[in-house]
């Protein structure tokens, strides 16, 4: 959101905050919520990258396109285990995966 769109809000009366305030999570929830987003982020990112479709990428880690689609439109109730499996069938190194946290 724009800080204009922010500052008026705040001067209506409202607070401001993000999905963290919304839902009151700890900062250790709030990071493992922020790296699931990161890693969805680079699957969709390197999906679209290589032009590999939902049902392409769903065929190369052993799944149904529906579960990719659900993974991708819900990162943040995605499992870490989806996430990697994921990114390894896009060809992603430990090390680069690494380098997303």
């Amino acid at each position: 959101m724009d800080k204009g769109k922010i500052e008026k809000l705040k001067k209506a009366g409202w607070s401001v905050g993000d999905f963290g305030d919304a839902f009151n999570l700890s900062e250790a929830d709030r990071a493992f919520v922020g790296m699931r987003l990161a890693a969805a982020r680079e699957v969709d990112r390197l999906r679209e990258e290589q032009g590999i479709s939902q049902r392409e990428l769903a065929k190369r880690m052993g799944t149904g396109q529906a579960n990719v689609s659900r993974m991708l439109k819900t990162p943040a109730t995605s499992t870490f285990d989806s996430l990697l499996r994921a990114l390894l069938a896009l060809g992603s190194s430990p090390r680069r995966i690494a380098a997303l946290f």
